[in-house]
């Protein structure tokens, strides 16, 4: 099982990246559901080791997804705030 790429922090548009975060999102629910309904202690040990490290990926990846879209809205107000100083300098 390979967890899916979903691009979010090669995204510079917000909307774009609040929808791939959102995607995200639903993705894990929808696999923490699927997870919960099957017999995890009947896998081999690799399998386990695997789907421990996707789910580890999958937070930190959700987490640092906030932290980027804060960071977006940051340059997006930094960069109108630098377009009000350079039409009032001009």
């Amino acid at each position: 099982m390979t967890m899916q790429d979903f691009g979010l922090f090669a995204e510079r548009d917000i909307t774009r990246a609040e929808q791939l975060l959102r995607k995200l999102e639903r993705f894990a629910e929808r696999r923490d559901d699927f997870l919960d309904h099957i017999d995890v202690g009947a896998l081999d040990l690799s399998d386990s080791y695997a789907i421990e490290c996707e789910d580890d990926a999958l937070d930190e990846t959700i987490a640092f997804g906030h932290l980027y879209l804060e960071h977006l809205h940051q340059m997006d107000a930094f960069r109108a705030e630098m377009q009000s100083i350079t039409m009032v300098a001009a």
